[in-house]
């Protein structure tokens, strides 16, 4: 059985969370193959390849999954390479969390062998690191502040660099750049009781380390299915932003802000507009989420809605909970586009505002028309 988290996993629990994930890529490809044009189902597919390659990840780490890497390697001598790279990977992974169990436990080894697994080995080396706690998605409501020691910018760095080195599950981090608000900026958003904490960008080589946050929220937030996490190779190819304790951040994908996320112990509660406010001075002037709880905490950064897109319950995200989302249109909420103008930071949202549009491209279109030409556009 597996461990107490954050330790180690077994191979049946893993299993069986690696073969749902491969009947949704299936599933997801499928709807695909139907539509291929549609954005919505391309990100869907996308979404569903990114949580395989994670779980797939979490089943290498097992006593199972490690057994099933040696026998490949001894019949597939034309995948060594990245055999004997996931057979390290997962051990490494699995050393982690089992170190982190025992510091969990204050220091008390913990020496049982995984029952029910069938491979019969005592050795239990490497698993993936398990991110964080309890997350929520709505991050207008974020906890408190979080308990215990706070080390996050540790002294093991390099003292004499320019930035410190950040501590993020366990992995020494060094960011490229950070980004901070002037002393009165902060000082206001403190005066709405908002935080406005400095954001580290980190390097396309840690990338791996913001992708691992926001799979934490789609496995532990009830909200989660609002959210897309993109795949690792994609978010290199991104600014990412996080706070000191890596629990709350933005991604840059060209003009879009996207994966905006805030875990619940996050050390900065109500951060949010804060960070969306430093994501538009670097760059991001479009988004889009579901007309939830979001466009309220965007509008304040100076986002108009300018289309929305009704709901399509073929396209619902996977994982779905209509009962849990049931106050915002009974389950179907619009999806809302929204950009970016400057003379409308600390603004209102307005619901229903927006031009209706038939697919996710006209409403992406009419988004950065609204960038493009600030002499035109219309007021909400």
């Amino acid at each position: 059985m597996c461990k107490p988290k954050p330790g180690p996993r077994c191979t049946p629990h893993i299993r069986k969370r690696l073969d749902k994930a491969t009947a949704r890529i299936d599933v997801a490809r499928i709807a695909l193959d139907e539509n291929p044009t549609h954005a919505r189902l391309q990100r869907r597919v996308a979404a569903a390849v990114a949580a395989y390659h994670y779980t797939r990840d979490l089943y290498d780490s097992t006593p199972g999954g490690q057994n099933e890497l040696r026998a490949a390697l001894a019949v597939e001598p034309d995948r060594r390479a990245e055999l004997t790279r996931r057979l390290a990977a997962g051990q490494e992974l699995r050393a982690g969390q089992t170190d982190a169990l025992h510091r969990a436990q204050g220091g008390v080894a913990d020496n049982d062998n995984e029952r029910g697994e069938h491979d019969g080995r005592t050795d239990d080396a490497g698993t993936p690191r398990e991110v964080l706690g309890a997350v929520r998605l709505e991050p207008g409501t974020a906890g408190g502040q979080a308990g215990g020691n706070r080390e996050v910018l540790v002294g093991s760095g390099d003292r004499g660099s320019p930035r410190p080195r950040l501590l993020i599950n366990d992995r020494q981090i060094q960011p490229v750049t950070d980004h901070t608000f002037a002393a009165d900026e902060r000082e206001g958003f403190a005066a709405r009781g908002l935080s406005a904490p400095t954001l580290y960008e980190l390097a396309p080589a840690d990338a791996g380390v913001y992708r691992g946050q926001m799979l934490e929220l789609t496995h532990k937030n009830p909200h989660a299915a609002s959210v897309h996490v993109y795949d690792e190779d994609e978010y290199r190819q991104m600014r990412l932003l996080v706070t000191d304790d890596g629990k709350a951040g933005v991604a840059l994908k060209d003009d879009e802000i996207v994966s905006a996320y805030a875990h619940k112990d996050c050390a900065h509660p109500r951060s949010v507009q804060s960070i969306i406010r430093q994501a538009t001075r670097l760059g991001g002037h479009r988004l889009d989420c579901f007309d939830t709880v979001l466009p309220k905490l965007y509008a304040d950064a100076g986002f108009v809605p300018v289309a929305r897109l009704g709901w399509n319950d073929d396209y619902a995200p996977d994982g779905w909970d209509y009962q849990q989302f049931s106050r915002f249109n009974g389950g179907r909420p619009d999806v809302v586009f929204m950009a970016y103008d400057p003379d409308r930071v600390g603004g209102m949202y307005t619901p229903g505002a927006g031009e209706h549009v038939e697919d996710y491209d006209a409403g992406i279109a009419l988004a950065q028309a609204y960038r493009n030409f600030p002499n035109t556009r219309h007021r909400q």
